[in-house]
């Protein structure tokens, strides 16, 4: 199914929502655990138009939750920042949304789509598909109290056959939603399944607002693929990007029909870790920050050679500097007599 529109879109073309513009259009999805303000930055250097927080609760800002407002601290180099809030209380969400635009967002999220036990049980995430009236009542509170723009993320349905989301992004859009995200999966599948990028062309067609297109986007050319065959206005690059910040450098190229440049050598590749790691230390301290690096270690060694050893290795570091002679051993067991140049950090040169 493809959106009559698909065929003419400039598929490089800026995304605008409301005065936010998204360019190119490319959108780092949340992800707990790993979208820090660290990540984000690393991220929107590597190409990404808008970047996504983790989300928050709502019911924990309410509380005055330390660990949650600091997770709204935003850095001026990140902008534009998308803060996913989630939550079932309108009343809520309408004293909290605040918050999240103080504390630095450009776009406030709401999410839909998070299928999480505990969550769902909390009614928040994927379960206000199943209840419309509070889902369209908790946007437009956060609406009516943002004074940026509010977009929601959905999944298609609870089931494979459930198409309720299609009128559910209608309710939204009625209910003020500058943007819809859709990501194709039900929630029934969780992260399995087939690509299908059909229910976010059914969503295309029904809306006057901007899609947002999600799932499955692990080549750059995935990105392209994307808008052409669902007519969506942007794509959101979420576990496709873990440990690849520079994968929306590539995937901005293919939808401008360039060159795709290549993925960084083993030594450019762990320079970039390295640097991610740094930049951790300085923002939540060593200790923590070489507990954190840990499942960021074995993403960005992912698809390389030796892959198991290092993350075996990785698993036992516990400072900065066993992290840098991990990195410098493991590059000199495996760089040819060519690659003989020390780890490249020029990718993101000025970043720490």
């Amino acid at each position: 199914m493809t959106s009559g529109c698909a065929g003419a879109k400039n598929l490089a073309e800026p995304l605008r929502i409301g005065d936010v513009v998204v360019d190119p259009p490319l959108v780092l999805g949340p992800m707990a655990g790993t979208t820090n303000r660290v990540y984000r930055l690393l991220c929107r250097r590597g190409g990404a138009g808008l970047v996504s927080a983790e989300m928050v609760s709502i019911n924990a800002l309410a509380q005055g939750n330390e660990r949650s407002l600091r997770m709204l601290e935003v850095w001026e180099q990140e902008r534009p920042v998308s803060m996913q809030l989630f939550g079932s209380d309108p009343k809520m969400m309408r004293e909290t949304v605040g918050q999240a635009v103080e504390a630095g967002a450009d776009i406030v999220d709401i999410n839909m789509g998070c299928s999480v036990p505990k969550i769902r049980r909390n009614g928040a995430g994927v379960a206000l598909m199943s209840e419309p009236d509070r889902a369209a009542a908790l946007t437009a509170a956060a609406v009516e109290s943002s004074s940026v723009p509010v977009t929601v993320k959905i999944r298609s349905g609870m089931t494979v056959d459930d198409r309720s989301y299609v009128e559910l992004a209608r309710r939204l859009q009625d209910a003020g939603a500058a943007a819809i995200t859709v990501h194709w999966r039900a929630a029934s599948q969780k992260f399995k399944g087939e690509a299908n990028w059909e229910p976010i062309a059914r969503v295309v067609e029904a809306l006057d607002v901007p899609v947002i297109g999600n799932g499955d986007v692990v080549d750059p050319q995935d990105a392209p693929r994307m808008v052409r065959e669902t007519g969506c206005d942007a794509v959101m690059i979420a576990r496709g990007a873990w440990g690849r910040p520079w994968f929306f450098g590539q995937a901005a190229a293919a939808l401008r029909g360039e060159p795709v440049p290549p993925d960084p050598d083993i030594a450019g590749r762990l320079g970039v870790a390295l640097l991610h790691a740094q930049m951790l230390v300085t923002e939540i301290g060593e200790r923590m920050a070489m507990h954190q690096m840990r499942a960021q270690l074995h993403q960005y060694v992912r698809g390389l050679p030796c892959a198991r050893i290092f993350r075996q290795d990785a698993n036992r570091i516990t400072t900065l500097a066993q992290l840098r002679e991990l990195i410098e051993r493991h590059v000199a067991t495996i760089r040819t007599a060519r690659d003989d140049e020390p780890i490249d950090r020029q990718v993101y040169a000025g970043m720490a």
